[in-house]
């Protein structure tokens, strides 16, 4: 069996120049959650080590998550990483106001890697918003009213959202970490039925309007 098999195994007949954007910031994300789980688990939340709850309840799995696990991860039809796109209050002073005069607040992506993260999505998020609306529906989980207010912010903007990593930008069903079990296993035992079936799982919970899509704390 190939070590890896085609990028989005529920993805049909999907442009590739789509996917693979996608699938970059998903590899990269997962990249980031892998190596909060091999450091040092630090005991109070302060600590340097101190890690989210998806990794905490998922250390051993995101430490078996090896490279070529992650690429098959990755390569799925939408975004693993909420960035509240679901959610337009997150969104509605952002065009004229700056987007969230919040304090940035310890969460999965404060760290360098974890802002060049968020920089690329929003980036990506920005573009759709103006050009493809019905593909940030499906891949982002994009709501019609996060599009319009998206699609209005400065690329400045957007810049100081990256910069702060606020809290409430987590990996997709992050308080379930089943689903993320799923698909970790699937990935590592390299079984593309196994890996459809768990993407088609996510996919099936991005497309429900109550779905769960948690950004986070408010």
């Amino acid at each position: 069996m190939h070590d890896d098999f085609p990028p989005a195994a529920v993805s049909g007949g999907w442009d590739s120049a789509l996917l693979a954007p996608v699938a970059e910031i998903n590899l990269q994300m997962l990249a980031c959650l892998r190596q909060m789980a091999l450091e040092p688990e630090a005991p109070e939340p302060d600590g340097a080590g101190f890690a989210p709850r998806l990794v905490t309840s998922l250390r051993e799995d995101w430490r078996r998550l090896d490279a070529s696990a992650q690429r098959r991860v990755s390569a799925c039809p939408y975004l693993l990483l909420d960035a509240g796109f679901a959610q337009p209050q997150r969104w509605e002073r952002a065009p004229c106001q700056g987007v969230m005069d919040v304090a940035p607040r310890r969460g999965y992506f404060s760290g360098r890697d974890g802002v060049a993260l968020v920089r690329r999505t929003l980036l990506l998020a920005w573009h759709l918003a103006r050009a493809n609306r019905v593909t940030g529906r499906v891949i982002l989980g994009m709501s019609a009213q996060s599009a319009e207010r998206i699609a209005a912010a400065r690329l400045a903007d957007l810049e100081t959202l990256a910069e702060q990593a606020p809290a409430w930008i987590v990996p997709r069903w992050e308080d379930q970490p089943a689903v993320w079990r799923q698909l970790i296993d699937a990935g590592c035992r390299a079984q593309p039925l196994l890996l459809r079936q768990a993407q088609l799982r996510g996919l099936q919970l991005l497309a429900r309007p109550d779905g769960p899509t948690r950004a986070g704390p408010g």
